[in-house]
């Protein structure tokens, strides 16, 4: 399968199609000053994970476990997991594009390798890294989203692991879609959201641009981030979130109280409907 890299926009949509079906979804504020406003806004994360069973450490840790190389983390945010990783000892370098997520963590962590970077247009030598990781990094790529994956693989050495995660086009990711843009519509006004926010992308199509790509995947899992069921205050373990930080939520995860935890267990019932990303994990051949 061939997956080209522009786009058509369909007439009267909110929506644009890459490739086969890839789904655009739409915002009413650009994806860039989006993210830069979400790490403005942000606290900085803690210095590691306490629940090593929450997206995203659970799945890096699939990956990066006692390794002893070089190790990537492309689209780093605010550094939870290359803090993470930095405190055992992992020789780990973050790459973010938002200027002011990269000078928020030097800020508070000057001794982290974390780069201001382009993903479509790398400074490293091919093969460099022998892991490399990008949380939620691809789809919010607009324009050139298998280059970029391309690029980022050309850092990884022949036979080095990858993770990686990208949002599923799901009936999740739609009620998420239409909650958010519920919400923003009384704050902006608007009928239609106008700004891109993210691709939404079916497993088989994710699996033959890696398969192009020339990796081979191993593991695939639908997971979550955050629960939609946390979205409802009363499901929540912490109804008020003045009593607890977003830093504890980052590191402990968005946890449910118990009637919350025995809906989402239903939910998680059907991984494929009730998911918010895919990681997909696997080696460069």
């Amino acid at each position: 399968m061939h997956w080209q890299t522009g786009f058509a926009l369909k007439a009267d949509s909110i929506f644009v199609v890459e490739g086969d079906a890839m789904r655009k979804m739409m915002r009413y504020e650009d994806n860039l000053k989006y993210w830069d406003r979400r790490w403005s806004e942000a606290e900085c994360d803690a210095d590691s994970f306490e629940n090593l069973d929450i997206y995203p450490i659970k799945y890096a840790e699939m990956v990066v476990g006692n390794n002893n190389g070089r190790v990537a983390e492309f689209g780093c945010g605010l550094g939870r997991v290359v803090k993470h990783y930095h405190a055992r000892g992992v020789e780990i370098t973050g790459i973010e594009r938002s200027e002011i997520a990269v000078q928020k963590i030097k800020e508070e962590s000057s001794d982290l390798k974390v780069l201001v970077g382009d993903v479509s247009k790398l400074s490293f030598p091919d093969g460099y890294f022998d892991t490399i990781l990008a949380f939620g990094l691809y789809h919010n790529i607009e324009d050139g989203m298998v280059d970029a994956i391309k690029e980022t693989l050309r850092c990884l050495k022949g036979s080095g692991g990858f993770c990686v995660s990208i949002r599923p086009d799901n009936l999740e990711m739609r009620l998420n879609e239409w909650y958010w843009n519920f919400k923003a519509r009384k704050k902006y006004g608007k009928s239609r959201p106008g700004y891109f926010h993210k691709w939404a992308v079916k497993e088989d199509e994710f699996r033959a641009i890696l398969k192009d790509l020339g990796c081979k995947i191993e593991k695939v899992f639908y997971a979550r981030n955050v629960s939609i069921l946390w979205r409802v205050p009363f499901l929540r373990k912490y109804r008020n979130l003045k009593n607890v930080s977003e830093k504890e939520l980052r590191s402990c995860g968005y946890q449910l109280n118990t009637v919350g935890e025995l809906l989402d267990r239903l939910l998680r019932l059907a991984p494929r409907s009730f998911s918010n990303v895919m990681v997909f994990i696997g080696k460069k051949l």
